[in-house]
């Protein structure tokens, strides 16, 4: 068994994947397995992985019969092995060569540490770094769309204590690209599975700083690509409930589940699970607790949850909400 395990869960990726594969190839660490899980793709997508896996043996490509949704293909991914070392790649995204040897030397260093994070860099769909707009306050990417700056003020993930740290979880990461990073497979196991709704990446990197602190490093070695054909930027910006259930689940069958607003309820029920189940002080459950209230306070959760019910009685609701992550 290798000491690390990596999961590529893709659809549809010909444009991007071939330069993903071969960054994690190059990787200076090279004790490691990388399981592509294919979702039935109908582009060349079987055609690249392929020829990888005839390449080099660390390739395990697996295709799946249909279109399971990309939230069970993320899974997939994570159960394919049992290395102590488990790390998430996207088709689209790049790595640096250091990435594996720096966080495999983070984790064998500190047994504490759950998750080693490197710096991250956005680029565009050249490779090219994304520019900075004083006037968006964000990153913008060639469709326009603005993106956080990063390093996000979420510092305190490394704290001792992990109240704080489940505060630096809910009210300052928002691009989650934590969950792109290395993480404890002893800790990862308790954070399974993933839940198919918008934001349940944010649950797992709470679940995980509910069980001990990040390391987040400084030198960017995480490269994250920002286009417009990216799945997950589309399926947030439509409310519609059978286009984002087919997106997360491979269904439009829980069509009513995965409209935006319901979504929002079950996002808030899922860190109260995190926090009633996990391991903490009376004072730091009740931290937490508070912590989450005052997000739902600060986003207008209840004013989102009762939009759907004045429209039915022909009330003009709220303006639009941010998806509350």
């Amino acid at each position: 068994m290798k000491r690390v395990a990596i999961g590529l869960p893709v659809f549809n990726g010909e444009e991007f994947l071939a330069a993903a594969v071969e960054s994690i190839l190059a990787q200076t660490f090279t004790d490691f397995d990388l399981f592509i899980s294919d979702n039935a793709s109908t582009d060349r997508t079987e055609e690249i992985c392929r020829r990888f896996a005839d390449r080099d043996s660390r390739v395990v490509y697996v295709r799946q019969t249909r279109n399971i949704g990309a939230i069970p293909n993320f899974n997939a991914v994570a159960g394919m092995s049992h290395s102590p070392y488990f790390k998430w790649a996207a088709h689209d995204d790049v790595l640096a060569p250091t990435y594996l040897a720096e966080c495999v030397a983070v984790l064998d260093a500190n047994p504490s540490v759950v998750a080693a994070s490197p710096a991250t860099s956005l680029i565009d769909e050249a490779g090219t770094a994304l520019a900075y707009s004083r006037e968006k306050e964000g990153m913008i990417d060639n469709a326009g769309n603005c993106w956080p700056e990063l390093p996000e003020k979420n510092g305190d993930l490394v704290s001792s204590d992990p109240a704080v740290r489940f505060e630096a979880v809910v009210h300052h990461t928002n691009l989650c690209v934590e969950i792109f990073g290395l993480m404890r497979r002893s800790a990862l196991s308790r954070c399974l599975p993933q839940g198919a709704y918008l934001g349940s990446d944010k649950v797992v990197i709470a679940k995980l700083c509910l069980i001990g602190p990040f390391w987040l490093g400084t030198e960017p070695l995480f490269y994250r690509r920002c286009h417009a054909q990216q799945f997950s930027a589309q399926i947030m910006r439509t409310t519609a409930g059978t286009s984002r259930s087919q997106w997360f689940r491979g269904s439009s069958k829980s069509a009513f589940a995965h409209n935006i607003y319901f979504e929002k309820l079950i996002l808030l029920g899922a860190y109260i699970r995190a926090i009633t189940i996990s391991d903490l002080t009376r004072r730091q459950r009740v931290a937490c607790l508070g912590t989450v209230a005052r997000r739902a306070a600060s986003r207008k959760v209840w004013d989102t949850l009762t939009a759907p019910i004045l429209a039915l009685r022909s009330v003009r609701p709220p303006g639009p909400a941010s998806a509350w992550r």
